[in-house]
């Protein structure tokens, strides 16, 4: 049960990170055709905080359901496992827990805008700054591969 949370845990960050992208590239191209912040904007907006839920979650269940065979060090060899486990329990929950509440505070700040303009504005600096995160993180997937 916990490969099968992990492979959808990862393939949950890789939908995030197709829809972040495409989400930050129509809100630079929003900005500067000075577009109307459509339905489309807003499914997009609610579909990136969704998919942050779903990953914060999943990785949350994840750590609980770590098998306890993991904590212990056995040899010199698995000193770099336990790094990786510091990594994945502290460093990575601290960095996407703070990706989600940015998300969260440019949510509230989109809604609360009047204005087209404003909207794009503070999409654009919340959103792409989580997203910026998020990348930031999961390319240590790279380095620390548990």
């Amino acid at each position: 049960m916990y490969k099968v949370l992990l492979h959808i845990h990862i393939w949950s960050s890789v939908l995030f990170m197709l829809v972040s992208l495409v989400f930050s590239v129509l809100l630079f191209v929003g900005i500067v055709k000075k577009s109307e912040y459509s339905a489309k904007y807003v499914w997009l907006e609610n579909s990136f905080i969704g998919l942050l839920y779903l990953g914060l979650f999943l990785g949350i269940t994840l750590y609980f359901m770590m098998p306890a065979d993991k904590y212990f060090i056995h040899s010199a060899d698995q000193v770099s496992h336990v790094l990786s486990l510091r990594f994945w329990s502290i460093e990575h929950f601290s960095v996407m827990l703070f990706a989600v509440l940015l998300a969260q505070i440019g949510k509230i700040f989109t809604v609360k805008s009047y204005s087209a303009e404003s909207k794009f504005k503070y999409a654009l600096f919340y959103y792409g700054f989580a997203t910026a995160l998020t990348l930031t993180s999961m390319t240590f997937y790279l380095i620390y591969k548990a």
